[in-house]
């Protein structure tokens, strides 16, 4: 089968995907197993397969695929528990140098606020007094 630019474009391919497609091939290519694993990180193999695969071969495509993501799922694992194994002591190490971070943040924060709480307070008291002594100088003017 061959998918051309104009198929692209019909079935609402993104405009980035048609500009790589026409990068790489031209107007037209071949569909081939080849060609398709040549540019296996390239494209969007599920739009491909939403729009040019009939039912029956969508359907076979997911089965490939869940097959393809046990495959990797089970060669990542043991990456993965290490990759825990391995941040677990940094982690820890980051948490206990954090909480006395957080807990000196928390202190002053609080500390700041009580001092913006009693500034506001003896500011608005001031501002208060001296509204009320304009109006007292002003009342019989």
């Amino acid at each position: 089968m061959k998918i051309t630019l104009a198929m692209l474009k019909e079935k609402g391919a993104c405009t980035e995907q048609v500009a790589e497609f026409a990068r790489r091939f031209g107007d037209e290519v071949e569909v081939t197993e080849q060609v398709c694993v040549s540019v296996a990180s390239v494209f969007d193999w599920e739009w491909a397969a939403r729009h040019f695969l009939t039912a029956a071969a969508g359907a076979a495509y997911n089965e490939a695929k869940a097959a393809a993501w046990a495959a990797y799922d089970d060669a990542t694992a043991p990456a993965l528990v290490a990759y825990r194994e391995a941040k677990a002591p940094a982690e820890a190490a980051y948490n206990e140098a954090t909480a006395a971070a957080e807990a000196a943040y928390s202190k002053a924060r609080a500390a700041a606020r009580a001092a913006c709480r009693e500034a506001r307070a003896a500011a608005g008291a001031a501002y208060s007094e001296a509204k009320a002594r304009a109006f007292a100088r002003l009342l019989d003017k």
